[in-house]
């Protein structure tokens, strides 16, 4: 992935959010409100982030993107010194079906292997079974997790004051 890419990441990214807003819209109204008030958007400074990490690329046909892996390594989680995790991979609509996203995750592979990276980690939503498939198909096991996600931490805020525990001297 390149500077150059900005664009067409950007534009597969807004037709992507779109398609799932769509669907949320007609399986899940709660969560598509909640969804679409939160609306993600792609920022030079988060491209760039992509673009910086060396492990993002596109895929392309004739000279156009059709689809990418934005990826990340994380130095340490969950127990691995090093690991990849993948946060969007898209392709375009007319372009699915053809191999395009195995051909992304291969090359993902390839660098984590290249980068002595162990793991590879993802979240996918539960609704998205071509995703599931996709997943399986490249070798990843699918559990089935929940996600805890905090995107207010001004309002938080302990359920329950108690008093009668004593008060803890929280250090760095």
């Amino acid at each position: 992935m390149q500077e150059r890419d900005y664009t067409a990441y950007k534009t597969l990214f807004n037709q992507s959010q779109t398609e799932y807003l769509q669907f949320l819209k007609n399986t899940n109204l709660q969560r598509y409100l909640r969804e679409r008030k939160e609306k993600r958007e792609v920022t030079n400074a988060r491209f760039d982030f992509y673009v910086k990490t060396g492990s993002s690329f596109v895929a392309e046909e004739s000279g156009k993107v059709v689809g990418y892996v934005a990826s990340q390594t994380v130095p340490f989680m969950h127990g691995v010194d090093k690991l990849l995790w993948i946060e969007y991979i898209v392709v375009k609509q007319n372009h699915r079906k053809q191999g395009t996203a195995l051909a992304l995750l291969q090359k993902l592979l390839d660098y984590a292997k290249h980068h002595k990276i162990t793991r590879i980690y993802t979240t996918i939503n539960p609704d998205n079974q071509p995703s599931i498939n996709l997943h399986q198909k490249a070798g990843f096991m699918i559990e089935d997790r929940k996600i805890a996600t905090l995107t207010n931490p001004d309002s938080l805020s302990m359920k329950q004051k108690r008093p009668d525990k004593p008060q803890h001297k929280i250090k760095r």
